[in-house]
């Protein structure tokens, strides 16, 4: 993969994932699920795999039920923009606070499809593949 396509592209997309990472580290429900296409979105990764936005919703709910804060910090990979589609390659470093009071380290590699929908950038494919694990303490 590489950089290319429209530099505005390029940067609404940035922008698109900074709004990612800002909801997620807010808690931010409705925030996180405006972000997916409208037909069928996909999220997967290690331990699941989404398709619908009932779906993707009922996994951030369930994610959420142990998480006491998150704090999500991403890092942008090649972005690929043709037309109304763009494939993307970003980074992500994640600590949870978890309600047990454990905390939960990982960082991981997501590897994108997006879609522009009535003028705005929405994940259609998210795949996460971790790179580090650091599970909580016992």
């Amino acid at each position: 993969m590489k950089f290319s396509g429209p530099i505005e592209d390029r940067i609404a997309i940035r922008e698109f994932y900074d709004i990612y990472a800002d909801g997620s580290c807010r808690g931010d429900r409705e925030g996180f699920l405006s972000l997916w296409a409208d037909d069928e979105p996909e999220w997967n990764s290690h331990i699941f795999d989404n398709a619908g936005i009932e779906a993707i919703a009922a996994q951030w709910d369930a994610l959420w039920a142990g998480f006491e804060n998150v704090c999500f910090l991403g890092q942008m990979g090649p972005i690929e923009v043709s037309g109304d589609t763009a494939r993307v390659r970003s980074y992500a470093r994640e600590v949870i606070r978890l309600k047990d009071g454990g905390l939960f380290k990982l960082a991981g590699q997501y590897d994108d499809q997006l879609v522009r929908q009535n003028g705005e950038w929405r994940f259609k494919v998210r795949s996460y593949k971790p790179l580090v694990l650091e599970p909580p303490e016992a």
